[in-house]
């Protein structure tokens, strides 16, 4: 993949291989090498949501959710953005249920919806720990 770093699939690819095997500041790194290029390789729109993605897996939530609205913006059809936006959305409130259960001592009840909500993302290790 070296020899491939003007072409939108195999970048995107390594970052998504990078993320799998739990790289994540290496996928931020070289996402951000591509971000730095003068070039439309750092506005395709899958490129965009590929970058949402490590920032939001290493800890920068609202900066990735900026690069998901950035992609949508060129593309408004990129179906698996639109899928991960909510994903973020179900996962949020889900937590919410989960310290509301919590709060009212529904611990079991709170255990199972915390598993649910783990299974959502379980490469987000950065959200899956709060």
């Amino acid at each position: 993949m070296e020899d491939c770093n003007f072409s939108i699939q195999h970048i995107c690819l390594k970052i998504e291989c990078l993320m799998k095997a739990f790289k994540f500041a290496e996928a931020d790194k070289f996402s951000a090498t591509i971000m730095k290029r003068p070039s439309e390789l750092s506005n395709h729109p899958k490129f965009l949501y590929w970058r949402g993605r490590t920032l939001i897996y290493n800890g920068n939530e609202t900066l990735g959710k900026k690069f998901f609205q950035q992609a949508l913006n060129f593309d408004p059809d990129l179906k698996e953005c639109q899928v991960y936006m909510k994903l973020i959305k179900k996962s949020a409130n889900q937590k919410e249920e989960v310290a509301a259960a919590f709060k009212e001592g529904k611990f079991a009840e709170a255990i199972e919806q915390y598993k649910e909500c783990l299974e959502l993302d379980p490469l987000n290790a950065n959200f899956n720990s709060q």
